[in-house]
């Protein structure tokens, strides 16, 4: 697939049959890169700088943690019904959330 723009700037992208993107080829010669798990979830991401951010997925493809070029991480935790209930940030402040009967967001 290419897409040009208004300043005739072609961006291709690289597919496998099921329609995941392998690979972004940008017009100033950088590509981005990406690599899936059989679930078809994004499992890394390479920028057109080499830099690769990294994901780990729990056994419902949920991110268990995410992991930049520079090695900071960023940690998820989940309830029973799927819902955030913690993340911990690359500084390691940790943000609890909770949830109504209803799944809205209550606190923060």
């Amino acid at each position: 697939i290419a897409v040009t723009d208004a300043l005739n700037n072609t961006t291709t992208l690289e597919r496998k049959p099921d329609g995941e993107v392998l690979r972004i080829n940008h017009p100033d010669g950088t590509s981005e890169t990406f690599t899936y798990n059989e679930l078809g979830q994004v499992l890394t991401h390479t920028d057109g700088k080499g830099q690769t951010t990294q994901l780990l997925r729990n056994g419902r493809g949920l991110p268990k943690w995410r992991q930049d070029a520079k090695g900071q991480t960023i940690t998820y935790e989940y309830d029973k019904a799927i819902r955030l209930v913690a993340l911990t940030n690359e500084n390691d402040a940790t943000y609890n959330f909770a949830y109504d009967d209803a799944d809205r967001l209550i606190e923060e």
